[in-house]
């Protein structure tokens, strides 16, 4: 008897330092990955820092000027857009994706009307948020194209949820 406790107590003891060494190794590996994630993601901090600084048009110089409407015969309520042009390039279309907080829903203001440097946009609109509060909506992203000096389209996408900006040039199309 004192055999088969001695033999399971050896067991037991055998099985917890495996078990034990076994997860050691586990948090040591998500340290590891952590700590690798880290690098990663102030590696890319960097580089959109960078690329902030050379955004061609940046978006506090084409944000839109957003005006509630009352609502219409049947209840409807409407946003109306315009935005001021303050890049050096002509931008020929413009698409602000926006969250209707108060019924979780998204809505566009899209305006594919040329608007050249220093000029304002034509009005614009799309449903609006029925409680009619500002506060009730939120500009999640905005893709514009713009024209180059050398005739291509210019494409920039805004994410203001991430703080990033994309943009590529292609063809005149």
């Amino acid at each position: 008897m004192k055999k088969s406790i001695l033999i399971l107590i050896l067991i037991l003891s055998i099985l917890l330092v495996g078990c034990s060494s076994g997860k050691i190794e586990d948090v040591a590996e998500n340290n590891a990955e952590e700590e690798a994630n880290n690098e990663l993601e102030s590696k890319e901090d960097e580089v959109s820092e960078d690329n902030n600084e050379e955004i061609p048009i940046h978006p506090d110089d084409i944000m839109p000027e957003i005006v509630i409407l009352e609502p219409n015969s049947i209840g409807t309520v409407y946003m109306e857009a315009t935005y001021t042009n303050n890049s050096k390039y002509p931008i020929t279309a413009y698409s602000a994706k926006v969250l209707l907080k108060d019924i979780n829903d998204t809505t566009y203001l899209d305006i594919y009307d040329t608007v050249m440097p220093g000029e304002t946009s034509p009005k614009f609109e799309s449903f609006g948020p029925e409680t009619q509060d500002p506060d009730d909506y939120e500009i999640l992203s905005l893709e514009i194209t713009a024209r180059t000096e050398g005739g291509n389209n210019l494409y920039i996408e805004y994410d203001f949820k991430l703080d990033e900006a994309t943009w590529w040039e292609g063809g005149n199309d």
